[in-house]
């Protein structure tokens, strides 16, 4: 973590990417959570626990289930392709796994997405991170929406669903979001990543859609908005975990807006909130760490 915190302090003020290895970029912010000793030491509001905890309690108060799943950075399944040592572990960052420890002892049932990529990374060669973008691969994508619907289907309520959807490849381009970041002559360096997704479909041909009146809720950012409100579209986390769970979930996103998105679902209204059964709340593991805005609780209606 000390290297990392040394790679972040060199850059200049305005500068966001660093570079890695054979092409590969990184977030700032990515090492600037690596190299944080303890998330829930944060000044103005900026501990997490508190809020989601609170969060947790209101939706148990309602009979609804929480779900946190936290999206690893990149910089923590990849960090050689940033020069970074690799601990024995693998756990570049272990103070998030004491948070997940203080949550579980709280009562908020996590998943913990590293766990599974880290697995499938050393079981197989297939990229579950773009190399000039902050997101996941359609691989990752498709790994975690796995992951959590093995999750819920645990759950003593669930029943499987009966909708057949298939999953069919398209081929598309996407220019890392890093890449806009460095901006000016070192952005003409890069191309356009080609990618291959598997869009989503009902039985009929017809794209899959999001269903506001269905009891699972998925919550997050943009990964949950890559491949489903943009490039190939109908292949983004709610279409693969509703394809993995056999029937349609509702979804909440907002750019930069995971530890936020909470007021969106407030903003539904009471009838809406308690007509679910289960909130699946992504959050990006580095928005634990110095985020943009404090982690206030939000009251729901």
């Amino acid at each position: 973590r000390t290297a990392a915190a040394a790679r972040a302090a060199a850059l200049g003020e305005d500068e966001r990417v660093l570079a890695g290895d054979d092409g590969w970029l990184f977030f700032r912010r990515g090492f600037e959570y690596l190299a944080a000793d303890d998330l829930r030491d944060q000044a103005d509001g900026r501990d997490p626990l508190a809020a989601i905890t609170d969060f947790q309690q209101q939706l148990a108060g309602r009979g609804i289930d929480l779900l946190l799943v936290l999206i690893p950075d990149k910089v923590e399944v990849y960090p050689e392709r940033a020069g970074l040592e690799v601990p024995a572990d693998g756990l570049v960052q272990p103070t998030t796994r004491r948070l997940v420890a203080e949550l579980s002892a709280a009562g908020v049932e996590t998943v913990d997405l590293l766990a599974a990529m880290l697995a499938a990374k050393a079981a197989d060669p297939t990229l579950l991170y773009l190399p000039t973008d902050t997101h996941w691969t359609p691989a990752g994508l498709e790994l975690a929406a796995a992951t959590i619907a093995a999750r819920v289907r645990a759950y003593p309520w669930y029943t499987a669903g009966t909708t057949a959807y298939t999953r069919e490849p398209i081929e598309f381009g996407r220019q890392g979001d890093l890449v806009g970041m460095l901006g000016g002559a070192a952005a003409a360096d890069f191309r356009p990543e080609r990618l291959t997704a598997r869009q989503v479909r009902l039985p009929d041909g017809t794209f899959y859609a999001d269903d506001p009146a269905s009891p699972i809720v998925v919550l997050g950012d943009s990964f949950c908005g890559i491949y489903h409100h943009e490039d190939c579209e109908h292949a983004g986390l709610s279409a693969h975990l509703a394809a993995e769970l056999g029937q349609p979930v509702d979804l909440l996103m907002a750019h930069g807006s995971g530890p936020r998105i909470r007021g969106q679902l407030a903003r539904r209204g009471a009838a809406a909130i308690d007509a679910k059964q289960l909130v699946v709340w992504t959050v990006a593991a580095s928005d634990l760490w110095q985020y943009w805005a404090p982690w206030d609780p939000i009251p729901l209606p």
